[in-house]
């Protein structure tokens, strides 16, 4: 049996909102469009025709990976996705 040293009771009406709290900086200082829901991030950039463009998407993606360390919460990496499209 595996013993649970932090965290919240399954299905509390408190711990989720203690989580929107906890991430609620997540963002700052973000160029790029940035979409939190419950525990999914996402973060969007258009216009990436440019050098410039792409190295602001990095800095952003920096910057989310840095208050991941600072606040112990990393992101799981093997959920993560790119995706690239184009306009016609």
């Amino acid at each position: 049996m595996n013993v649970v040293l932090s965290g919240v009771p399954h299905g509390s009406v408190l711990g989720p909102i203690l989580f929107l709290i906890f991430i609620n900086d997540l963002d700052y200082d973000i160029t790029n469009w940035v979409l939190k829901f419950a525990d999914d991030t996402k973060i969007f950039g258009s216009d990436c025709n440019h050098q410039s463009d792409y190295m602001k998407f990095q800095e952003d993606l920096n910057r989310l990976f840095s208050w991941t360390k600072d606040w112990q919460m990393l992101f799981n990496v093997e959920k993560c996705k790119i995706m690239h499209w184009k306009k016609q």
